[in-house]
């Protein structure tokens, strides 16, 4: 064998043994260019990267706190989670930016039903495609017609003709205003989850809108025993879009890859976990005293 020959073999099983430690101890390499990594981003993200820092807007609200103690806002949990796997793949820093400055804007599904604009959205969802609605148990049959799986949910002008429309308390970005009158129901949006939560728990309206996995963790604490699930779980039509600052198919598309990539990867999973628990204790907040400002 050649000296050179040699050499390369050394360093091929060198190369093979760091990539091994690296993937080890979670070492982030780079994406290498023609690998769907960030040499596929479009001029919006190709600027970001270029720049070293990828500029994104987000939900954010205040948590509950003491009555004349207001918290300043902090971003969404589940946002953030989004965010900085996008800053991962695209090999750049994050930063939290308001919306007029940022390259992208994590907004979660529209409050409103006006014109979309598919060339600046990856018309790929990043939030679970379900909802749960939850109700006074007492309630309960009152609003049962518009229960998800009775009969009377899957025609709405018969439901609503002879009967009140229920109002449903809801967070912004959670749901579309198109997709709770479909059930026959006014929505009122709040600025986050746990605001909704507390307006439904101050009664300003009927029914909680909420993913199923945070209405289940609410129903495992005393207190809400007397709150119960209404109809069955049902899927959302519109979906979650990230908005890019100006048109850019390509970095749409891959946006839309690498919502899939973290998806695939778990974090998907554990961020929704995490929002959840995030939820539940700030409900337990709201029952200590504290309020949301």
């Amino acid at each position: 064998m050649s000296s050179a020959t040699a050499s390369w073999r050394r360093l091929a099983l060198a190369c093979t043994a760091l990539a091994a430690a690296a993937a080890g101890a979670g070492v982030l390499w780079p994406a290498l260019p023609g690998l769907g990594g960030v040499e596929a981003a479009g001029p919006v993200l190709q600027q970001a990267r270029l720049n070293g820092v990828l500029h994104v807007a987000l939900r954010s609200y205040a948590r509950p706190s003491l009555p004349g103690h207001p918290l300043p806002p902090e971003s969404d949990v589940y946002d953030r989670a989004l965010a900085d796997w996008l800053g991962r793949e695209l090999g750049t820093r994050v930063s939290i930016t308001p919306e007029s400055d940022a390259d992208l804007v994590l907004e979660g599904m529209s409050s409103l039903d006006g014109p979309s604009e598919p060339d600046r959205q990856t018309g790929g969802s990043y939030m679970p495609q379900t909802l749960q609605l939850l109700v006074l148990k007492q309630q309960a049959s009152r609003w049962s017609r518009h229960a998800p799986g009775h009969w009377a949910s899957w025609l709405p002008h018969v439901a609503q003709k002879n009967a009140p429309q229920p109002t449903a308390c809801v967070a912004r970005g959670q749901a579309s205003a198109r997709t709770l009158q479909a059930q026959g129901l006014h929505p009122l949006f709040a600025p986050s989850s746990i605001h909704a939560v507390s307006d439904f728990l101050a009664g300003r309206c009927h029914v909680l809108a909420e993913s199923p996995e945070v209405i289940a963790r609410l129903l495992q604490q005393d207190s809400w025993r007397f709150y119960a699930p209404l109809g069955s779980r049902f899927r959302i039509s519109d979906q979650a879009h990230i908005r890019l600052s100006r048109a850019d198919a390509q970095s749409a598309r891959w946006l839309r890859n690498a919502v899939q990539r973290w998806q695939r990867s778990g974090l998907q999973q554990r961020a929704q976990d995490n929002r959840v628990s995030t939820i539940a204790l700030e409900a337990t907040l709201l029952e200590d005293g504290a309020i949301c400002h």
